[in-house]
């Protein structure tokens, strides 16, 4: 109680001298608004761009644009997102798979190499896709991509099955072995499970957990108390290490885990997605209360992932975060956006903690978080 009472103290109470008229509150109007602002921002006839770098086009923008737009019911945009996709980034003919090239600029592609966490996702909207509006030719190409993931972008080491943050082809003999946590989506692949019957999935959501649990209770600077670094390695002996060449660091790539775990818990009720979320949870609370840390999380992105963490695992903290992240919204002629107007990579992802609370207040979660505030 005494915990509570302090929690209530740092982030509550200053937040109740906030004039809420100037902060948005309905959590429906905002994805609806934020989802207007990023197609007229970030959109154009199908290719999702990045102002902030040359107007150039990333594998894993795509997917993010079409899994919002199928999430919206927004067919339109899903198709032309598709159709563009599929004629840009296609590696079929150069490749014969059908995983996607990550980078496209100047009018052409730049780099053929695939990024895995974009190829799944495309996968998965494509699959919601298929059940949401009936039709059978998005499921086709989905398992199409799934073949293709399981084939070129999973390796076995020491008999446990990973998913690989690129083709393996990209690996030379005896190299460790480049891992992203951030990657690893247990709730996309107990889905692909459902949908092509093939265990390995299942496989790849048990080393999801592996990884987790080993960086989490690890001793040393792996191990930031609660968080998980962007970059992580395994050797031939199927030990972790420290990827060379990339810091231990837990930043843009590694703000996604509370994300990707958080699904799977609403969506499966998985109790390690639990464990791995009250890590998170405790972590968040202990830094921020801490007022001299706070400063350097003050992004939606940041606050995302705290909200993710803290609202599954029935922190009391929860509410004051998304106050937090809702404070970050900006609004303009095109809708509601997230600190930055032109920043792609917040504005694909900053939304999902209000998509989830429609979510919530429509009794749609299949398993709801562990208090009711």
């Amino acid at each position: 109680m005494r915990r509570f009472f302090l929690l209530f103290s740092v982030f509550v109470l200053p937040l109740l001298s906030i004039n809420c008229a100037t902060v948005p509150q309905n959590s429906e109007e905002i994805t609806l608004f934020s989802w207007t602002h990023y197609k007229q921002t970030f959109i154009r006839e199908g290719r999702v761009f990045r102002p902030k770098n040359n107007n150039d086009t990333v594998s894993e923008g795509q997917a993010y644009g079409m899994l919002r737009a199928v999430l919206l019911d927004d067919r339109k945009t899903f198709d032309e997102c598709l159709t563009w996709t599929e004629a840009q980034l296609s590696r079929k003919l150069s490749h014969g798979d059908r995983l996607l090239a990550w980078h496209f600029e100047n009018g052409k592609i730049n780099d053929t190499k695939a990024a895995s966490d974009a190829d799944i996702d495309y996968a998965y909207s494509l699959i919601l896709a298929s059940r949401k509006w009936g039709d059978k030719s998005y499921l086709t190409l989905a398992n199409d991509v799934l073949e293709s993931v399981l084939d070129q972008e999973t390796s076995i080491i020491k008999g446990r099955l990973y998913f690989l943050p690129w083709p393996k082809q990209s690996n030379r003999d005896g190299d460790v072995i480049a891992l992203n946590p951030s990657y690893y989506a247990p709730s996309h692949f107990k889905l692909f499970f459902e949908v092509s019957g093939d265990k390995r999935w299942l496989e790849l959501v048990d080393t999801t957990y592996f990884i987790l649990g080993r960086l989490l209770d690890s001793p040393g600077k792996r191990n930031k108390g609660g968080l998980v670094p962007d970059w992580i390695a395994v050797d031939q002996n199927g030990n972790l290490v420290e990827m060379p060449g990339k810091p231990v660091d837990n930043g843009w790539d590694a703000v996604r885990v509370p994300l990707r775990i958080a699904a799977d818990y609403y969506l499966y009720g998985d109790s390690r997605a639990l464990d791995v979320l009250r890590l998170c949870s405790a972590f968040f609370e202990k830094e921020y209360t801490e007022t001299s840390k706070r400063n350097s999380l003050e992004n939606a992105l940041f606050y995302s992932a705290v909200y993710a963490a803290t609202e599954t695992a029935g922190s009391p903290l929860s509410s004051a975060i998304l106050q937090r992240l809702r404070q970050c919204i900006r609004k303009n002629n095109k809708g509601f956006y997230y600190n930055d107007n032109n920043d792609y990579y917040i504005n694909s992802i900053s939304w999902l903690p209000e998509y989830y609370n429609v979510l919530k207040l429509t009794g749609k979660l299949k398993h709801p978080p562990l208090s009711a505030g």
